[in-house]
């Protein structure tokens, strides 16, 4: 599988939420910071599924960024007991154009964000379990907070 740089998956996010955004490759996963997402991807024409797993406050910070909202609105909007329906909705858009880094080859299809990865199809959880490929980084957002972003395959 031909591997996204930290370079381009930072100069897709800082054009899109117009904050600079640095991805720091790691050798391993770092520990999440706080509650998890997963997000999905369908890889057409292969249909097999690949996973973006990163910390709910950096991707609620690329949502956030993305909307104008300063970082003391998201941790209120991200504290509440669902997640408020304009920070969900810039989410999904975030992930959507994310679907650019999943795959260099072929074409990803943004199928979703999930909060427990047992609500992921079979498949996904077994990428999630035993990658054949995965990179982690560690990112940065100015004026935003940063977190842990995984991109996990099975082939």
């Amino acid at each position: 599988m031909a591997e996204p740089s930290s370079t381009s998956m930072a100069t897709l996010f800082t054009e899109l939420v117009g904050r600079r955004v640095t991805f720091s490759g790691q050798l391993d996963a770092a520990p999440g910071a706080g509650e998890q997402l997963y997000c999905l991807y369908l890889i057409k024409p292969m249909d097999s599924y690949r996973v973006i797993r990163a910390d709910l406050s950096l991707l609620s910070s690329f949502a956030g960024a993305l909307i104008g909202l300063s970082p003391e609105t998201i941790e209120e909007r991200v504290a509440e007991p669902t997640l408020d329906e304009t920070l969900r909705d810039a989410l999904n858009e975030v992930m959507n154009i994310a679907s650019r880094i999943v795959t260099l080859e072929h074409r990803g299809v943004f199928k979703g964000i999930f909060g427990d990865p047992a609500q992921l199809p079979p498949e996904a959880r077994n990428t999630l379990r035993d990658p054949c490929y995965s990179s982690h980084f560690k990112v940065s957002i100015d004026g935003y907070n940063g977190g842990a972003f995984s991109l996990l395959a099975p082939f």
